[in-house]
């Protein structure tokens, strides 16, 4: 099973698009995939299900009323499951911080659960417990990003994070790489950050174009794949998912 943290600590930069369409888009391969949504804005628990009705989330989870797999639920086909989340989430957060096995709720929780080929891990637009949690549990790291000038602020942050978490609790995990999203190619500012980012990670060849179809298929509730799969942004992600299995393979 391999666990992928889409991670950014700030927001905006594509981390629950790029969340669902690579889980959904794994599920389109018949790879078994299980997708956590670990903010409390449930965003991507919303594309497929209403998080104010769900009985059982995340946060039930942290508050040990619940375990893993009694909250997860089937989700666009047979091969995608959803761990939801909700508003509820964001009260666990001072209340697990103050614990000694805050950090790896979420790795222990998934240590019963041997069905999935992938997880795929949605983590809040901040460096809290959830993300902490995301991080511990995941063999891989993947960040998602905008070439701006403020996208490249939080990096040092983020990679000071990573290093930590993998020289003190999980030594196995890995920067994955980043993705470019909502790319202009044409402009100055994207031609001078492009070569500069490429100094923090490694960046996946395929990127994300800036355009409506993304945000089209938020508002379906669908994939980009389903929404448009003739979409410029559908192809790229189609790239991007083929890269990230050539890289795994490795």
């Amino acid at each position: 099973m391999i666990t992928i943290a889409v991670a950014n600590q700030k927001g905006g930069e594509g981390k629950t698009t790029t969340s669902l369409n690579l889980a959904m888009g794994l599920a389109r391969r018949n790879l078994k995939t299980l997708l956590i949504d670990m903010d409390p804005q449930a965003n991507s628990t919303g594309i497929f299900l209403n998080p104010e009705t769900v009985e059982k989330d995340l946060a039930h989870l942290f508050q040990n009323s619940a375990s893993l797999k009694e909250i997860i639920t089937p989700a666009y086909n047979e091969h995608l499951w959803v761990a939801p989340s909700s508003m509820r989430l964001a009260e666990m957060e001072t209340v697990s911080v103050n614990s000694v096995e805050a950090p790896y709720i979420l790795r222990d929780s998934l240590a019963a659960i041997k069905e999935f080929d992938f997880v795929i891990i949605d983590c809040p637009p901040s460096l809290s417990i959830f993300t902490v949690n995301s991080l511990v549990a995941a063999n891989y790291v993947l960040i998602p990003l905008q070439a701006e000038k403020f996208s490249m602020d939080g990096i040092m942050g983020l990679q000071q994070t990573i290093s930590s978490i993998k020289k003190r609790i999980n030594p196995e995990l890995e920067i994955l790489g980043a993705l470019i999203t909502q790319l202009k190619p044409q402009t100055l500012l994207t031609k001078t950050i492009l070569p500069v980012l490429t100094k923090y990670f490694r960046i996946f060849e395929h990127t994300i174009s800036d355009g409506v179809a993304i945000g089209e298929s938020h508002l379906a509730k669908k994939s980009v794949f389903d929404y448009n799969r003739t979409s410029r942004q559908s192809q790229e992600y189609e790239g991007f998912i083929e890269e990230v299995l050539n890289e795994l393979k490795k």
